[in-house]
């Protein structure tokens, strides 16, 4: 435990979004190694005021991997520390020490991005701009390709599609024979396009017929994704199998025998790609 707080990534803990900083109920149950019910629990039986609540825990929700819409929190940095309180031990003291230095590098962070000068982040956007549409015609890289590859692979299984077909058609799209006659300043638009697809795609269950959801299927896709993640981050491949291994509390990837035990270890893998895949500035 000491050693994943060490190495725990600050994106993983404390996230961002219109320039807000929080945390989850979820990340807290995962890092502290409590059951979600019992963090929602505590959150409801805090004694503070309906005010601090109101500012401190705003109630979302999250779909479990069977489709079903269930409650969460998201947790400012007060929220945070006004529920560790209640936290103790060594390991859980390393764990708030980590978190609070999560939120207030993130803190440090946004003030950077306010703090530029309007004239700089002008000038920012025409360079990206101009890297877009007037950068040379160079094909993309070898490991960019494998990355798409592995991305298809995914999106294949979770469309119920064959990837062949995923990648003719994305061909067709792009107007090239081959992804290796890609250029590689659409690296970042194929990407960003695959990740919508998965994130658009229809409910499905584990026993719903033709849905993709073979164990040969799960584990191409499970092979692509962690070829995408290393592709993308740098992590190697013992990394990334560490990864799953350790959130799933297995010591071999043989133990995900069943369809049941590989599809958990493919959400872990997808996981670990929304969560650690931002700092590699892609």
């Amino acid at each position: 435990m000491e050693q994943n707080v060490d190495t725990q990534h600050f994106e993983s803990i404390v996230e961002c979004e219109d320039g807000r900083m929080f945390t989850t109920s979820l990340i807290v149950a995962e890092v502290f190694e409590k059951e979600h019910k019992d963090v929602l629990r505590a959150i409801s039986n805090l004694e503070c005021s309906p005010q601090f609540t109101e500012r401190n825990f705003a109630l979302s929700e999250y779909t479990d991997p069977t489709g079903r819409k269930l409650p969460a929190y998201r947790l400012t940095r007060d929220g945070f520390s006004f529920l560790a309180m209640g936290f103790t031990g060594k390991k859980a003291a390393a764990w708030k020490e980590k978190f609070l230095e999560a939120f207030n590098a993130m803190e440090a962070t946004l003030r950077e991005r306010q703090a530029e000068p309007v004239e700089q982040a002008r000038r920012r956007t025409i360079r990206e701009r101009r890297w877009t549409f007037f950068s040379p015609r160079e094909k993309m890289s070898t490991a960019n390709v494998q990355a798409l590859e592995g991305l298809i692979q995914m999106e294949a299984f979770i469309q119920g599609e064959s990837a062949e077909s995923i990648t003719r058609h994305l061909c067709r799209e792009m107007n090239v024979r081959r992804l290796q006659d890609l250029q590689a300043k659409y690296f970042r638009q194929l990407v960003t396009r695959g990740l919508e697809r998965l994130f658009a795609v229809r409910r499905w269950r584990i026993d719903e017929p033709g849905a993709g959801d073979s164990l040969e299927s799960m584990k191409k896709a499970f092979q692509g994704l962690s070829l995408f993640w290393m592709r993308l981050s740098g992590y190697t491949e013992e990394e990334v199998r560490n990864y799953v291994l350790n959130r799933c509390d297995a010591d071999s990837l043989d133990e995900f025998a069943t369809e049941k035990d590989m599809l958990k270890a493919l959400f872990v893998l997808w996981g670990g790609v929304a969560n650690h895949s931002l700092e590699t500035g892609w």
